[in-house]
């Protein structure tokens, strides 16, 4: 019996040392990674078929230290004229969405830059001048890489003010007349973001 318990005691001691040695880790609970998140409005003011533009939209992210990943949506908010067809009233339609990535560099400072891509999916299409809807529609896929001067007004809200180049490819020139270098233009792009930084 003394010798059954020695030997437990001997087995639990050497159970719990050895379950002190080893220390569980994971992937997401590292104590120095920040987790949070952002979202706002945003908008461009770029050219589609040589004419001015007016894109407006807004995403939301998740934050993960100065690196964010999440998504938007973005849809043409000026009328614009079908130029292919000008004896008709027609208006040009264009939205896309999806994913929206970025990082910003040093972005603890008040103020720092902010690198981004939208990529994402979307239409491009013609509707009559009054018309919810477009009669003719596209498929089209599009990138627009992003670099934008960032102000920490507050802990909870950035303001951010910079360039980007909507590259818009898959389009079907056969469809409606336009090709993908027709749509595609630089542009200014101004943010307003709201989350915990």
């Amino acid at each position: 019996m003394k010798k059954a318990t020695i030997l437990a005691i001997i087995l639990a001691v050497s159970i719990t040392a050895f379950s002190q040695e080893k220390e569980f880790q994971t992937i997401f609970d590292n104590q120095d990674l920040r987790i949070s998140g952002m979202g706002g409005p945003f908008m461009q003011f770029t050219s589609v078929a040589g004419e001015f533009a007016f894109m407006m939209g807004g995403g939301g992210a998740v934050l993960l230290d100065d690196f964010f990943i999440g998504g938007y949506g973005l849809g043409l908010a000026t009328s614009i004229p079908d130029y292919k067809n000008p004896n008709s009233n027609d208006r040009l339609s264009l939205g896309h969405g999806g994913f929206w990535l970025g990082y910003a560099l040093f972005g603890e400072k008040p103020v720092h830059v902010t690198f981004s891509t939208l990529i994402g999916w979307g239409e491009f299409g013609v509707m009559e001048y009054g018309g919810y809807y477009p009669y003719v529609r596209d498929k089209i896929f599009v990138l627009a890489p992003t670099i934008e001067a960032e102000l920490n007004l507050t802990r909870y809200f950035r303001i951010g003010v910079g360039a980007t180049y909507n590259i818009y490819t898959m389009v079907d020139e056969y469809i409606h007349g336009y090709k993908g270098s027709d749509l595609s233009a630089a542009g200014g792009f101004l943010s307003f973001k709201f989350g915990w930084f």
